[in-house]
């Protein structure tokens, strides 16, 4: 039998909370947060105890935090405000950096703290309103969600680029046009036409909607049928040549979550029953430079490392895990690691737990800690497989993994998620001339058809560079020649003869 490993991090307890559990019309996220907290105290089944315990609390950073504001304003000390309201303190505050990554890798910093002895039990909490925000904005109603506060905190907020100032100049200004050139490139990789690579987006997509009915909180439960998500019915309008509405995460949420982390020692010194307690295994991260610099676009090398390297450190194999949910804002986010895992045998509807950012919601940068509750339930109900989840920032920029189990891990966890991962960034070709072939491209649909395409190419020489053709293009421009001509503010192309 293995000797009891007192330090080693567990989850102990999870908490959700939405519209559906939480009074008022306009709540905002600091009520939700609340809600959230207060849940996973409960859940602890030592709320008194574990309260008293907490010496970090951990914040994920609101989209009004992060340059997506609503106008609504926000609490100048976000973790001390979203403790506060679910009657907690704590002597460290930290305010997560942007992106979805950011749940997952605070959970990762945090348990490696406890791991190492400098922190004793954690918070980490998100919560969003956006959905509130939208409706208010709607009415004509003006909400103020700001509170005033002189607490220092460590406020993470970096530069990292999410795109780059070529894309943006050509184009790509949204999450919708950025994945759809990894889309695009996906397509293009396996050889499939658009109808049908749509099918295979709709079978998957389908499979997940199938799972947000299980989950309480899910904001926009209910089956759809590959056919439906192929179709314009239920506002199912198209963003881009690939992307309909429903295959992008929706924002328009009220949701809040919360994980309290500490050692298995003091878990089991404040009498958290043992079945609750969920084990780290394995963790990894890894980040890519933007888009159009990176050497593959259709698939993620990142999550090429991060998973392998989080389920190396656990001796896992992809094909012995039980659970398992991806972030999934756009079907490419699954499919990459779909491919990835290459466990064949896993059903599409078993690479989520809760149905998705389409499906159960996608609340900004705080997602992951959704599919860590999903997690956790799951191991509580069946802990005879370890489980995996993973967490995604930017397009598909930022990528953080966790292996868990329902026990004390064969192999302890060292506290320190893998990092290894050192992309080599391409230059981009900034003065184009002559002839350069498709590698993915975008076309960004509006109220009068498509507009123009943005393409990511290769040019004679083999080298990058990113142009845009003008004017309504109904073609497949997957692998189509064309001619560029540099410009100072944007690269033209046109189809040759």
């Amino acid at each position: 039998m293995a000797i009891f490993d007192a330090h080693a991090p567990v989850i102990i307890g999870v908490g959700e909370a939405s519209r559906k559990t939480v009074a008022g019309e306009w709540p905002a996220p600091r009520d939700l947060a609340g809600a959230a907290i207060k849940a996973a105290l409960g859940d602890t089944g030592q709320p008194q105890s574990v309260a008293a315990a907490i010496d970090t609390i951990a914040a994920i950073r609101t989209f009004e935090d992060s340059g997506v504001s609503l106008g609504t304003g926000s609490p100048d000390n976000t973790p001390e405000a979203f403790g506060a309201a679910g009657g907690i303190t704590a002597k460290r505050l930290i305010y997560a950096d942007v992106g979805g990554q950011s749940p997952q890798a605070m959970l990762n910093e945090l348990a490696g703290d406890i791991r190492r002895g400098t922190c004793e039990m954690a918070v980490l909490v998100a919560a969003e309103a956006t959905g509130t925000a939208k409706r208010a904005r709607k009415a004509g109603i003006s909400l103020d969600w700001s509170l005033p506060s002189d607490t220092p905190f460590d406020n993470r907020l970096s530069s990292f680029p999410i795109l780059s100032r070529a894309e943006i100049r050509h184009g790509i200004i949204s999450m919708p046009l950025a994945y759809s050139l990894i889309e695009n490139a996906r397509r293009m990789e396996l050889g499939l036409n658009a109808a049908a690579y749509a099918r295979e987006m709709a079978a998957l997509w389908s499979a997940f909607s199938a799972k947000a009915e299980t989950r309480t909180h899910a904001q926009f439960p209910g089956f759809r049928s590959p056919e439906t998500l192929q179709s314009d019915d239920n506002g199912n309008y198209p963003l881009t040549d690939i992307y309909r509405r429903w295959h992008v995460a929706q924002d328009a949420v009220d949701l809040g979550g919360a994980v309290i982390l500490t050692s298995a020692g003091k878990a089991r010194e404040l009498g958290v029953p043992q079945d609750k307690w969920v084990w780290l295994a394995g963790a990894a991260e890894a980040a890519e430079p933007p888009l159009s610099e990176r050497a593959f676009i259709h698939r993620s090398t990142a999550l090429d490392f991060a998973i392998p390297a989080a389920l190396g450190q656990a001796e896992i194999a992809a094909a012995d895990l039980g659970p398992v949910d991806i972030y999934s804002c756009f079907p490419c986010a699954v499919f990459a690691a779909v491919d990835s895992m290459q466990d064949a045998g896993r059903a599409l509807g078993d690479y989520t737990l809760t149905g998705g950012l389409s499906f159960f919601g996608g609340p900004g940068n705080g997602y992951a800690m959704y599919n860590m509750a999903a997690m956790v339930d799951a191991l509580r109900r069946d802990g005879s497989k370890p489980a995996l989840v993973t967490a995604n920032g930017g397009v598909m920029s930022k990528q953080a993994v966790g292996v868990y189990t329902a026990t004390q891990p064969r192999i302890a966890w060292s506290g320190d998620a893998a990092k290894g991962y050192a992309p080599t960034p391409l230059a981009l070709d900034d003065a184009p001339q002559g002839k350069a072939r498709v590698r993915s491209f975008v076309r960004p649909s509006g109220k009068d058809g498509f507009g123009p395409a943005t393409l990511l190419l290769e040019t004679e020489g083999g080298g990058r560079t990113i142009a845009m053709m003008d004017g309504a293009v109904d073609v497949d421009l997957g692998n189509v020649v064309v001619h560029v001509t540099p410009g100072e503010k944007r690269h033209i192309a046109t189809f040759i003869g």
